[in-house]
């Protein structure tokens, strides 16, 4: 008996020949797959329990895909450019910006040669003209796995950290300008990231490539990948306020922001280590110490006198700090809801 629904259909499978099973499929939906008889189909067996059917080109179809970006004279630069970084993320190969009969605005264009080179990992403009612009993306998931790229996003992050605890220290402008400036790199990081995460919710080969097990292994990733990014921009915020400071920092109050620091590293890279490792107890254990932190923080903010020098750059490095501890314990949850199964029984 066959049940016929909008989507979905049950079918009865066929055992043929002893080795090898059978099963018929609607004609409508094969002709609206454009799939003829005769022709190779490529079936994946995915991690949760189900098989999902495609023609053989079409991952080379995928690949072709552009997206068409219409821009006016009403657009700004910055929207432009949150248009692109949408489209980016979406999964398309190529990304044409036009317009109707007019020329490109020097001031989109800028904005969008600045945003190729600053946070699009693996993208050229292969064409400018007065009226368009393409944007290819290059780079494939094998040149530069999940793993890598994430590895790669954690010790910039936490690189960023230190060196602006050091330029807060050493009242350096010119080494607090250039931590600021590496949250460049991190933002190309997390975007390229983001982009395969959501390639790979669709495409099961790529979410093997990626070495993850399931669709929703992305969900917890995607945070991840956010939270690093903001532990970033917290180190960026510290060292963009060197620049107000007069003089340097108490030294007392700076060891205590270096201890600080420190431990904020600490349950940074161990949220991180338990994320790679599976490790419940490493995640629950970075949780507890988040707590400590920002009970640390608390009583050194409430010790910092109104009229001490530079008091305000020092009370928004603490926060920033206080901060990055926080995001470290997001990224601590995700291990933890990954790996309850670990540590509970079923009845």
């Amino acid at each position: 008996m066959e049940i016929v629904e909008n989507k979905s259909q049950t079918r009865k499978m066929q055992l043929s020949g002893g080795a090898t099973f059978i099963i018929s499929l609607p004609k409508n939906w094969i002709d609206e797959l454009k799939i003829k008889a005769g022709e190779n189909v490529t079936i994946v067996k995915n991690s949760n329990q189900s098989l999902t059917l495609f023609p053989i080109n079409r991952n080379e179809q995928d690949k072709k895909s552009t997206a068409i970006i219409y821009t006016t004279q009403k657009d700004s630069g910055e929207s432009i450019k949150r248009k692109i970084i949408a489209t980016y993320l979406a999964g398309y190969k190529t990304i044409k910006i036009t317009t109707k009969g007019m020329r490109i605005f020097s001031e989109h264009s800028s904005s969008i040669r600045q945003l190729v080179r600053s946070k699009m990992i693996g993208t050229e403009i292969v064409e400018s003209s007065s009226e368009t612009m393409s944007i290819q993306i290059l780079t494939r998931l094998p040149e530069l796995s999940f793993e890598t790229a994430l590895k790669r996003m954690y010790l910039m992050a936490n690189n960023m950290v230190r060196e602006s605890i050091e330029a807060l220290e050493e009242a350096e402008k010119e080494h607090a300008d250039e931590v600021a400036n590496m949250d460049d790199e991190v933002d190309r990081f997390s975007l390229y990231m983001r982009r395969n995460l959501v390639l790979a919710v669709g495409n099961e080969s790529i979410l093997q490539d990626m070495g993850l097990k399931k669709p929703s292994d992305c969900l917890g990733y995607r945070t991840i990948v956010s939270r690093i990014e903001r532990i970033a921009d917290h180190a960026s915020l510290i060292a963009k306020r060197v620049k107000f400071m007069e003089g340097k920092i108490d030294p007392k109050i700076i060891s205590k922001i270096k201890k600080l620091s420190e431990n904020a590293l600490d349950v940074f890279e161990k949220s991180i280590t338990s994320v790679q490792e599976h490790d419940f107890e490493k995640a629950e254990n970075v949780a507890q110490k988040v707590t400590q932190i920002i009970n640390d923080e608390k009583q050194i903010m409430n010790k910092i006198n109104e009229n001490e020098k530079n008091s305000s750059v020092i009370r928004f490095a603490l926060e920033d700090l206080r901060r990055i501890a926080e995001y470290s314990s997001d990224i601590a949850e995700v291990a933890i809801d990954d790996n309850i199964q670990n540590i509970i029984l079923e009845e």
